[in-house]
């Protein structure tokens, strides 16, 4: 055996360094039926701005998250997972804002999930069910895991040479509804002991939540050439955002640590166990709604993904409409005092209670009239228009009554030229109010 050809399978294995002129292959491909582990965790610190008495104040944010996750390959676009199916041995995160402390997790009925990314729209549900609000956020908004090959370059390259992400890899690793400027690159540092390390690094501006975000971003990713693998990845971006229509402002640091391996099969992801996920990029809607409980579990309502909650009390929640990161209106639920079973408020009752609103000073009553309504309840709606706050909108106030006596008022708040738009969302939204058996 000639020295040669020694030498020749000790650079294959990378056990010899080569010279900075010799060129690597850094790809990684997916193929459907592709199986992954991954083990992802992120910390984040800053602090969330808010106007208070006519001042900004600074709210101190501190989170973490961890995901521990098998992952098989359902459809492939651009050398990249489109759709995956997941099942989650741990999915949970931890906000202390501003010393109040809520931890999240996923039911066990929920660790099996599919993600997909078709039109550059994310995309997250659960083939068991609707999520509750707070396992959307676990499972939904952690780290894009699909597109992290996507930091690899598409071309040979040599130590030293940088490579511009491609627009759709920055928009999904930034997780932005759209994006504005690209400037994130990646560069070949080092080739030493069987493995690859490359930086990324750069800024990147986008939308999300209709608000304006801007990132810093620096990243180290860990190639393994024997078997062409990403075996690792650590992403630290700085983030700006402006108010938004559904988020306030915030300047935060966030860390995001992958390990990732491929795996056989997993009998949590074999073809039996995955009979009950759509096929396609359309799931059913009712996969697609999203939980939301009353604080005290007096009623909760199952609302499509474009309804952000922004608010919760004792007594309260408050969700607003974003289409395309436009905000078209919003809407306050509020639990009412219960009646006898079979009864409700009246009309007149109702309208002197809307008129003690504070706030709203009311100039027309459009409509006041009977809503048809399932499951034998009563609905009465009245809209009218008026100023809030010295700005004119329009609002549709509803009282919707189960026949067990719990009373629900619901308040539906828009700009005039947003009331078409709305269209019909406020009686679908109404009709998904349950009111829970007291155990």
């Amino acid at each position: 055996m000639s020295t040669r050809y020694v030498f020749a399978i000790l650079v294959g294995f990378g056990i010899v360094a080569g010279s900075q002129a010799q060129t690597h292959t850094l790809t990684d491909p997916a193929k459907p039926g592709d199986c992954y582990r991954y083990d992802v965790s992120l910390s984040l610190k800053g602090e969330l701005r808010v106007h208070r008495d006519g001042k900004s104040v600074a709210i101190p944010l501190a989170a973490s998250a961890r995901h521990q996750f098998v992952e098989r390959v359902l459809d492939v676009d651009k050398n990249l997972p489109k759709k995956v199916a997941r099942h989650y041995d741990l999915a949970k995160s931890r906000l202390n804002m501003d010393g109040n402390v809520t931890d999240k997790t996923l039911r066990d009925d929920r660790r099996l999930t599919v993600a997909q990314r078709h039109n550059d729209q994310f995309l997250c549900y659960s083939p068991s069910g609707p999520f509750l609000r707070d396992e959307l956020e676990v499972a939904g908004e952690h780290f894009d895991t699909m597109t992290v090959t996507g930091l690899l370059p598409e071309a040979e390259v040599k130590i030293g040479d940088t490579w511009r992400l491609p627009n759709h890899v920055a928009q999904a690793l930034c997780q932005f509804e759209g994006l504005i400027t690209n400037e994130l690159s990646g560069k070949l540092d080092e080739v030493k002991d069987g493995f690859a390390d490359v930086t990324i690094s750069g800024k990147a501006t986008g939308i999300e939540l209709g608000a304006l975000c801007k990132l810093d971003v620096t990243a180290k990713v860990r190639y393994e050439l024997l078997p062409k693998r990403l075996v690792g990845l650590e992403w630290v971006q700085k983030d700006e955002r402006d108010q938004g229509p559904v988020s306030p402002a915030s300047s935060i640091t966030a860390t995001t640590v992958v390990q990732r391996s491929v795996v056989s099969q997993p009998k949590e992801l074999s073809d039996a166990a995955l009979e009950s996920v759509p096929k396609g990029f359309e799931p059913p809607l009712a996969l697609t709604l999203v939980y939301q409980s009353d604080a005290r579990g007096r009623y909760d309502v199952a609302l499509t993904r474009e309804w952000r909650m922004v608010a919760q009390t004792e007594n309260h929640l408050v969700f607003r409409l974003l289409e395309r990161g436009d905000l078209i209106g919003q809407v306050a639920l509020t639990a009412w005092t219960k009646a006898e079973p079979g009864k409700h408020m009246s009309p007149d009752e109702f309208k002197q209670a809307l008129a003690e609103a504070p706030g709203w000073v009311l100039e027309e009553v459009l409509e006041a009239s009977e809503v048809p309504a399932d499951n034998n309840r009563w609905m009465y709606r009245i809209s009218a228009r008026g100023t809030m706050e010295d700005v004119k909108v329009v609002q549709h106030f509803y009282l919707v009554a189960a026949p067990t006596g719990e009373q629900v008022v619901a308040t539906f708040t828009m700009k005039p030229n947003q009331v078409a738009k709305l269209g019909t969302r406020d009686l679908t939204l109404l009709g998904a109010i349950g009111f829970p058996p007291k155990k």
